[in-house]
Parts: C-alpha cells; structure tokens; sequence
C-alpha cells in the first residue's frame, strides 16, 4: 500500500510540474489549458456553462471555479475552501466554505456565492446604494439579494460597516482547498491544497467559429442596425441619441469598456475591458447576454432574445497579465 502511495505521489508531483510550466497562450482570444498545481488541480479559461444548443453556447456563464483531485477512500463527503493565504489545516477553518459535495467525487464547480448574514446586518443600506446590478434590497429582516441579478462583484463587501456579508468574489485571488470528512463529521489529517492563486475575470472574446448561437463580439459600431445589438454594443452605449431616446444599454459606469477604432489590435473595432479600471461588477456581462441585467429571465426556448454572449468569465492565475493593445483614449 505504502508503495502504490508513493507512486501516486511521484506522478502527481510529475504532472504538476509538466502543466504548471504551461505558459498563456499567445492570443488572449484562445482558452488557455487547464493548469496544476500542489495536490488540486483549477481549470483555467472559459468557465462552464449551462446546456446549450452546441457545445459553446453557454461556454463563460457560471462564476465558478472548476476544481480536481484524487479520491479518498471511505470519504463521506468533502468541504471546499478558498482563502487569501495558502491554505493549510491549521487556517483550514478561517477559510471561505464554498460547497460541500458528497462523496464518491472528486471534482466540483465552486461557485462564487455572496451571502449575508441577517444576525449581523444592521439595514444601514448601503449595500443597497452600491450595487450596480440593483441586487440588494433592505426588509424587514434586513438586506436580501436577488442571485438572479448578482453577479458576486463584492462591491457590497467593501461597503459593509459592519462586516455582515460574505462569500467570493470575482476579480479577487483565492488560494483553495479540499478536505475529506468520513463519518461523524471526522476530518481527513490532509487537506488537498493548491500552490497558487487563481481569480474570476469577465473577458471579451472573439473566437473563430459560429453556431445557432454565437460567441462573438459583434464588434458594433454606433448608428448600426448590426447582429444582435440593434443601434450599437450594448455595453459601449447608455443612448444612441443626443435627445436620449433610443437606450442601448447601461454601458461601464466604471469607464472600463473600449472599442478599438484606431486599428491597435488584430480585429477591426474589438472591444476590450481595461483591467486597471474594471471592478468585475459584471454589467458588460449581463448586458452581453440578455441586454437586461438579468441572466434568463425567461427560460422557454425563442421567447426572449439572449444576445451574443460574447463577454464570458474566465479563470487565470494571479500572475495573469492582459496582452491585449492598452486604451489609448
């Protein structure tokens, strides 16, 4: 048994350091390859999506980080953590709890959740007042979020006085781990941890192929009556008009979103997010996928129009840097 141990050891310590080596791909338009590291293994690129009509329909949708590892014997079920430090079973209960998965497994789609917790709130409000996504509203029992209109920015997070809400983030570096529990609640003496860090960024892609669907950016352009977006991008423009009659969209309160008309990268017109601006409010997102802040508001099939869903979530290490032209305006 010890030697079927150490031989398991020895492989994954191989493959970790074979995959961590990868480098990003040279066009930030490509997926990069699933990256491994310590005894987890985190899938970067385009995170998952709902079922579609094709295999990228809904490619980029969930806020969620796809985690690996090998299976424990006996387990009864596993806890997944993230942090800010590395994890390891002494900080193990400081640490975020994302999912609890019953065993056998031995993968999981941790999803970014924001939660509030209504013994601490005091319905100040403020929350409320900054919010982009009009997500939190205060009742009787305190704030209450809409989790069809989060999308898990922690903007709320930072404005809390007194610290009541919770959970992950996009845009923010996590370090995660995974324990396994038998019965009775008795934890494994190893927690299976990652290395490094990895974060939830919004990317616009433009990718070669084309479905029913697309995963595009239709690059538009102002006063176009062009696919999907009918008088321009719907996260570039809040009205087509000076006389503020024709609404395209929210648009980036932030100023983060550009359109590169002066021809500094590959594709004519692309639009791309500035990363020193974007607060991973997820606006473009929602913009891009249904043009109403809320993602599937109506679930039928061909009964409300989805948009291009070009802007998707995207997993990358912490040391992960935008190659794309930088905002010359």
């Amino acid at each position: 048994m010890k030697s079927i141990i150490a031989i398991s050891v020895v492989l994954l310590a191989v493959t970790a350091a074979l995959t961590g080596c990868l480098p990003e791909p040279d066009n930030p338009m490509d997926p990069p390859d699933s990256v491994s590291s310590g005894a987890l293994l985190v899938d970067t690129g385009y995170t998952k999506g709902s079922d579609g009509l094709w295999i990228y329909d809904n490619l980029g949708e969930y806020s969620a980080f796809t985690l690996h590892w090998e299976e424990v014997d006996n387990a009864a079920f596993y806890e997944v953590r993230a942090s800010y430090q590395p994890i390891t079973e002494e900080n193990w209960d400081d640490a975020i709890l994302m999912e609890v998965v019953p065993a056998p497994a031995d993968s999981v789609d941790a999803f970014n959740v924001v939660e509030i917790q209504e013994e601490v709130c005091i319905k100040c409000g403020l929350c409320e007042v900054v919010c982009p996504m009009d997500a939190i509203t205060i009742q009787g029992s305190g704030a209450i979020i809409d989790y069809e209109r989060c999308t898990a920015c922690g903007l709320c997070m930072d404005e809390c006085p007194v610290d009541a809400i919770t959970g992950t983030r996009n845009g923010q570096d996590y370090y995660f781990g995974v324990r396994a529990y038998f019965d009775q609640g008795v934890p494994d003496g190893t927690v299976l941890a990652t290395d490094d860090a990895y974060r939830i960024i919004f990317f616009n892609t433009y990718l070669n192929y084309w479905g029913p669907t697309t995963k595009n950016c239709g690059r538009c352009q102002p006063g176009e009556d062009s696919l999907g977006c009918f008088a321009g991008c719907h996260i570039l423009e809040d009205w087509l008009d000076q006389e503020r009659t024709i609404f395209t969209g929210y648009g980036c309160q932030y100023d983060a979103i550009w359109q590169d008309t002066m021809g500094l990268g590959p594709i004519p017109f692309m639009v791309y997010i500035d990363y020193d601006r974007c607060v991973s409010c997820g606006v473009c997102f929602m913009e891009c996928w249904n043009y109403n802040r809320v993602i599937n508001p109506n679930p039928n099939p061909g009964e409300n129009y989805e948009g291009l869903k070009s802007v998707m979530h995207r997993v990358v290490p912490s040391n992960w840097t935008s190659t794309q032209p930088l905002n010359p305006y």
